[in-house]
């Protein structure tokens, strides 16, 4: 048997010392893995040698990873591992149990153990997990309570502090989906709890305040200063010697004759005690104020509690109802079954004699407390959760790094990654750490070891990430490493820093562009330099080359300034591709489509008339419109014959009428998706962009228009519907959710969240917008005694002789660590992560205004501008500077006016490559189209393959209905399989359907009488059944996240030529190792071999987006069973 040093001797890659010292690890251990340290290369190795050293077999190791991503790279990289060495027997043995082993996501694992007891929770074993769905589940709870005539006396008083929109999603959903996940509950007599515990804080303040007024009463009488805090303190301690109620008390504190400042000059000891202590009197007053005003409004907070109650009861019984639950409802029941059902608890934990997991910083104590139940001694059986002194001594392996924590939003807590090294070291563990960086270029990670010691700084917090050095890789020969910094300085009276110009300004007098836009164009400028230059050379197997614009990233922290760097792309002519359509309404294809659309309904909406001439789809002259508006006024319908144009106009005008009588037919019939397929390309819309090159960057709006559509069919919108939901976003910069759009390769410079970017890496990273302070969620929610509870007061105090706040919660008593300073420390996180993404060169660029540079210095900073500036040594007022490969340069201000003009080469050369390509001579047009349907172009294939037998399927009624209505126009059983097609996937997707012939086509539906359509529902119906109570949906859809009608574009070669498919997956399945893609077949014949060709294409198309297996077959829904699969890597097929 070939032993792991063997192994390692023929692996091509060798391991440094401290990675070996992780890979032969056999204690608890936490490995701290610094950015490009290796650890996927670690945990991959560790598993290879448990299993040859025989500590344990393929499905004795449980492996848990972040995202499914990583989890299907560390699938992939051991089975390879395992195969090169397959020739071994006990290899070779492992391999026929590598099919077993549990290399899944934690929310995965989770979800198992979750379905092997759910029903004790009232969960049917068939729930799915669906956030966005919960959200909406959560605000149509809300709404129902909020819209009930009997309203409670909590929900009148959340509406008087809240406005109706914040008081649904900002707050009551944001409620339930951070804290009252399954199984918790609102307490019996949680009121009473929490007023117990102010009436606590309250009477120790209360001591710490008298002492201190008993320490200021012993003043000197003089000087003034003195004198008057002393008589202060000494009326305080008198009135609170006379025994005042709750009210008096209160309205004593929270005067505003009892306030004195910090005193300046002054020497002494009692001048010195006062400067010191004067925060801490304010405080200490401020903290009683609200928890007297918590006393004095216990009523109301009793009231609100249970309104909260209410809600939370009615939002988990709709869960239970539905079956749909959230990540955290999964993760939280899973601890919970573990910690209750002792028999399942000991299953699991002789299941798994080894457990590995990955990214550990992006968990929580919850996920901590999941991981010790499963590593207890099997002798033990702990009541709740273990500790680390009841864990196996030698079964935990956890990785992370504290440096790229950057998840709080989604629960992460860095402070348990932190604290576990102590834990397991404390009982017998053991700590160690990757700090070799082998992504970036040896310059780099000097420059971090520069500059991190300053930003990471800390004073031993908890929540603050803590920098040591990291060792690097030799460089690579030919490569000189850079770090750009683009930097403008925020000028007083500058009108680019502020919303509006100054008003007394001459008209004539050229206007500056806006900051960020002046940021976005320095930065496109800089990447044509890279890109036309050998200043920014990266390595490549040929040797040092230019990059390309595959090779750059462009992250930000928001996304908010996107549209600018756009629009500077645009204009340099640089190819870019979206990780979030944030300006797709804001930009001129959706308001056309939407102009378009909105006059086959509404053709008497003349602003979208108006609009319709001007945009590419009509395009006539502004004469033309005037012409063409003048008609209009006479007979309110728009494209038609009669107004007076030129000849131009009129070739244009009567082209676009042409078009719109089509397009209204589409309407009648089409799906929302094949409408806006049919509008942008067949209108002539996308030639128009494609033939200019500066309109060419539009050309991807497509892809997230359509997937809108599709999205809106999905949800069974209809046009009306979908137009309402467009016209409500027009002109918005937000970034629409959920609307991801597969694509085999990203073409271009990458813009995405610096969130988005973990896990990647890239040639040239830009950090734009790093300016930029965020948005928090502000105080809609506050922590009381450990319950997130909402605001409920509405009282105030005085902060200051003049100054008064209002006290809505209890937050200031009961966050014991400053949410900002959590945020703060984070930020500094992000911005490793940031930088640590690039390989070989850095840009970092942003603008300062009013309010991001901390001039004072009294508060930490605020935006990763600030932080790289403080770090580097930068001026922020006076930020030229070069120093080694650190170059800073201020960013100009540019004239308003230059981002409207083209970026094109002079007029001459444009004339000179046109006469060229005029005097050459014509080419025959090839005039046979260029994209097809999947489903037309292998149907013929598809005949001649069907030859031989094909086994004829049981017959329904609905089968002589639609013989005797059949129709020459349409196929009346290609619109009954399209019935069951939605119907079926509703059903998969666990849909609440109210209305079933939603799904069925209007020509069909009006073809039949009611009675007809009852019985082609009666056989949909028993068709849907057949599939979910098939072995392929119960082994493969029910247990994964199935998605239905998953839409694609792919290139393939037809007739000699390359042509663009499209096409529609009925049910695609992700697992952790593969895909599966699974087409609905409704027909009356068994012939699996017609489709092959078909599901080919598709198998190919989806392999080369998600580099993952994957396996396809056709199910017939009159007799499930007996598939065939196909795969994607494999020549044959089997059962």
């Amino acid at each position: 048997m070939i032993s792991f040093e063997e192994v390692m001797k023929q692996s091509p890659r060798q391991l440094d010392k401290n990675q070996l010292e992780a890979v032969f690890c056999d204690r608890n251990c936490v490995v701290s893995a610094g950015a490009g340290s290796g650890k996927t290369t670690v945990l991959s190795y560790r598993f290879l040698r448990l299993v040859l050293e025989q500590k344990a077999d393929c499905d004795q190791i449980l492996t848990l990873t972040f995202t499914r991503k990583a989890a299907r790279e560390m699938r992939e990289r051991i089975h390879r591992q395992l195969l090169t060495f397959s020739s071994d027997p006990h290899i070779g043995m492992q391999l026929t149990k590598f099919p077993d082993a549990t290399i899944a996501t934690l929310d995965s694992f989770c979800s198992t153990i979750l379905r092997c007891d759910s029903t004790s929770y009232g969960i049917a074993g068939d729930f799915a997990i669906d956030d966005e769905e919960n959200k909406k589940s959560a605000i149509r709870c809300a709404n129902a309570l909020l819209e009930e005539r009997s309203f409670s006396e909590g929900a009148k008083i959340l509406s008087e502090l809240y406005s109706p929109d914040n008081l649904v999603e900002n707050m009551l959903v944001r409620l339930v989906s951070q804290h009252y996940y399954l199984p918790k509950k609102v307490e019996a007599n949680l009121s009473d709890r929490l007023v117990a515990s102010v009436r606590e804080q309250f009477y120790d303040l209360l001591g710490s305040f008298t002492s201190l007024l008993e320490r200021y009463a012993a003043f000197a009488s003089a000087p003034k200063t003195l004198l008057s805090v002393r008589t202060i303190a000494q009326t305080l301690l008198e009135k609170i010697g006379e025994g005042l109620n709750d009210k008096e008390m209160f309205e004593l504190l929270s005067s505003n004759y009892l306030i004195f400042r910090k005193p300046g000059a002054g020497k002494g000891e009692d001048f010195e005690f006062l400067r010191e202590t004067t925060d801490e009197y304010r405080t200490l007053r401020s903290k009683l104020c609200v928890a007297l005003s918590v006393v004095l409004h216990q009523d109301r907070l009793a009231s609100v509690i249970g309104f909260v109650r209410e809600y939370v009861e009615a939002y988990q019984a709709e869960k239970r109802k539905t079956g749909i639950l959230t990540f955290s409802d999964v993760s939280s029941l899973a601890v919970e079954i573990l910690k209750e059902n002792l028999p399942l608890r000991a299953y699991f934990k002789s299941k798994y004699r080894y457990i590995m997991i990955d990214e550990f910083q992006d968990n929580n104590e919850q996920q901590k407390e999941l991981l010790y139940l499963l590593a207890e001694r099997e002798d033990l059986n702990s009541d709740g959760i273990p500790d680390s002194s009841s864990l196996k001594a030698d079964k935990l392996f956890f990785v992370g790094d504290e440096k790229q924590s950057i998840y709080r939003f989604r629960g992460a807590d860095v402070r348990v990654f932190k604290h576990l090294s102590q834990e397991l070291e404390s009982v017998g563990g053991k700590a160690l750490s990757l700090d070799t960086n082998y992504r970036s270029e040896p310059a780099l990670i000097e420059l971090f070891n520069r500059m991190f010691p300053s930003v990471m700084q800390n004073e031993g917090e908890p929540y603050e990430a803590d920098f040591t050095s990291l060792g690097f890789r030799d460089p690579t020969e030919g490569i000189t490493p850079t770090l750009s910094m683009l930097v403008k300085p925020f000028k007083k009276d500058d009108p680019s820093n502020s919303q509006g110009g100054d008003e007394d300004k001459d008209d004539e007098e050229e206007e500056n562009a806006a900051a960020a836009d002046a940021e976005a164009i320095a930065v496109a400028r800089l990447m044509v330099r890279m890109l036309t230059t050998d200043e920014y050379l990266i390595p490549s197997k040929d040797g040092p080359r230019r990059p390309k614009p595959s090779d750059m990233a462009l992250l930000m922290r928001t996304t908010g300034n996107q549209l600018s760097f756009e629009k500077a792309f645009r204009k340099y002519s640089i190819p870019y591709t979206l990780q979030a359509a944030r300006s797709l309404m804001l930009e001129a294809p959706a308001n056309d489509l939407y102009a378009m659309l909105q006059l086959t309904l509404y053709p008497n909406d003349k602003l979208s008339y108006m609009s319709a001439l001007r945009s590419p789809f009509c395009n006539i002259s502004d004469e033309g419109v005037y012409s063409a508006l003048v008609h209009y006024d006479g007979c309110l319908q728009p494209f038609t014959e009669g107004p007076e144009l030129d000849e131009e106009d009129t070739l244009r005008y009567r082209g676009c009428c042409s078009f719109f009588g089509h397009l209204c037919k589409k309407v009648e019939t089409g799906k929302l998706s094949e409408i806006v397929q049919f509008l942008w390309y067949e209108s002539g819309y996308y030639l128009s962009l494609v033939s200019k090159p500066e309109y060419q960057m539009y050309l991807e709006h497509f892809s997230f228009l359509h997937r809108l559509a599709q999205i809106k069919e999905e949800q069974a919108m209809s046009l009306s519907q979908f137009l309402d939901f467009i016209r409500d976003n027009l002109g918005q910069n937000e970034r629409l959710d959920d609307l991801d759009v597969l694509k085999e390769q990203g073409e271009g410079v990458q813009i995405m969240t610096v969130h988005k970017s973990k896990g990647l890496e890239f040639p040239i990273v830009f950090l734009g917008n790093s300016g930029s302070v965020g948005r928090g969620h502000g105080n809609s929610i506050s922590v009381f005694a450990g319950e997130m509870l909402p605001s409920f007061m509405s009282s105030s105090y005085y902060a200051t002789a003049t100054k008064i706040e209002e006290i809505q919660n209890a937050a200031l008593l009961f966050e014991e660590d400053d949410e900002k300073l959590f945020e703060l420390a984070e930020l500094k996180r992000l911005l490793y992560v940031a930088l640590t993404r690039a390989e070989t060169h850095l840009v970092v660029s942003g603008y300062f205004t009013s309010t991001n540079r901390n001039v004072s210095g009294d508060k930490p900073d605020n935006n990763l501008l600030l932080l790289c500036c403080r770090a580097l040594g930068i001026d922020i007022n006076e930020p030229e500077l070069e120093e080694g490969m650190v170059r800073s340069f201020c960013i100009e201000d540019i004239e308003e006016r230059s981002l409207y003009s083209s970026m094109t080469s002079d007029a001459s050369t444009a004339m000179t490559e046109a006469a060229r390509w005029y005097g050459s001579p014509a080419k025959d047009p090839d005039l046979r189209p260029l994209r097809y349907a999947a489903t037309s172009l292998y149907d013929e294939e598809g005949n001649q393959a069907e030859s031989g037998f094909a086994e004829q399927l049981p017959l329904f009624a609905s089968d002589s209905l639609l013989e005797e209505v059949k129709q020459e126009t349409f196929s009346v059983t290609a619109d009954f399989g399209t019935f069951v097609h939605g119907l079926c996937e509703a059903m998969v997707l666990k849909q609440q359907v109210e209305d079933e012939f939603a799904f069925m086509t209007q020509r069909l539906y009006h073809l039949l009488t009611a009675k007809q359509r009852k019985v082609l529902l009666a056989d949909a119906l028993v068709l849907c059944a057949n599939f979910l109570e098939s072995d392929i949906y119960k082994h493969h859809v029910e247990p994964n996240h199935p998605r239905c009608e998953v839409k694609f574009f792919s290139a393939a070669l037809h007739e000699g030529r390359e042509v663009v498919v499209e096409g529609s997956i009925d049910l695609l399945v992700e697992t952790d190792d593969e895909l599966l893609i699974i087409d609905f077949k409704t027909d009356r014949y068994r012939a699996p071999e017609r489709h092959r060709a078909q599901l080919d294409l598709y198998m190919q198309a989806v392999e080369r987006m998600y580099a993952k297996p994957v396996r396809s077959c056709v199910t017939y829904l009159r007799s499930c069973g007996g598939e065939v699969w196909w795969d994607s890597r494999k020549k044959y097929t089997y059962k």
